[in-house]
């Protein structure tokens, strides 16, 4: 699940727009900024890695001070930022975690775009009707599906075979290579983010705010010693 370290040869070296150095490898263990998950840092050799983005062509651009930068051919070793690392981790899979409580909970809400920052943390929904007990009850399944301290699994699987795993299957997903699921015990997620193993290892969820706005439901969250 979680993979800090790899080997990798240079590709390319250049600048970006405003002057920083951008790499790009032949593989990689950082995660680029995406799906409402923050980009990690480290070092790439002796190049310190501040920013991971990820462009149209699927190349992942590792961005740094100016300076000392490895040459292209070169053979480097990738070290993430652990500390960053599971901070993101466990802020994105909380949000899975408040998916998967409205689903039993909510089965008619459809979930839309969330964001898993230490300064934003939220997961929105359509078709999401809610009263004054909306809040109690999702903080209810939060803390029903934590105490069950689930081990999750990772497989992959074509886009004919989501729909067995996976309550919502987008429509953007690709359909020419395997697609990977994260298994919340029985909820699947099509995701390419980083995933805690244990739910344990997430912490305390408190559901802070639930607010419908222009059709929106927006339910808003903190997990321990995060936000």
């Amino acid at each position: 699940f979680d993979v800090m370290s790899c080997d990798a040869v240079v590709q390319s070296v250049s600048k970006t727009e405003d002057g920083r150095t951008d790499i790009i490898l032949d593989r990689t263990c950082f995660y680029a900024r995406g799906g409402g998950q923050d980009w990690d840092t480290g070092s790439i050799g002796a190049f310190r890695v501040e920013e991971v983005r990820l462009d149209e062509l699927g190349d992942v651009h590792h961005i740094g001070p100016e300076g000392i930068s490895p040459t292209v051919g070169e053979n480097v070793h990738c070290e993430v930022d652990r500390g960053r690392r599971t901070i993101n981790t466990r802020l994105h899979s909380a949000g899975h975690v408040v998916d998967m409580a409205n689903s039993t909970i909510h089965p008619t809400w459809m979930p839309g775009r969330g964001a898993h920052y230490p300064h934003m943390s939220f997961v929105e929904y359509t078709d999401a009707p809610v009263d004054e007990h909306t809040l109690e009850q999702i903080q209810q399944g939060v803390n029903a599906i934590l105490s069950q301290n689930t081990i999750n699994a990772m497989k992959h699987v074509t886009k004919e075979e989501l729909s067995d795993l996976c309550r919502h299957v987008p429509d953007n997903l690709p359909s020419n290579k395997p697609i990977r699921v994260v298994l919340y015990g029985d909820f699947g997620v099509p995701c390419g983010g980083t995933h805690v193993q244990n739910l344990a290892n997430i912490g305390t969820i408190e559901i802070t705010k639930v607010k419908t706005k222009k059709g929106v439901t927006k339910v808003s969250y903190r997990v321990e010693g995060i936000n």
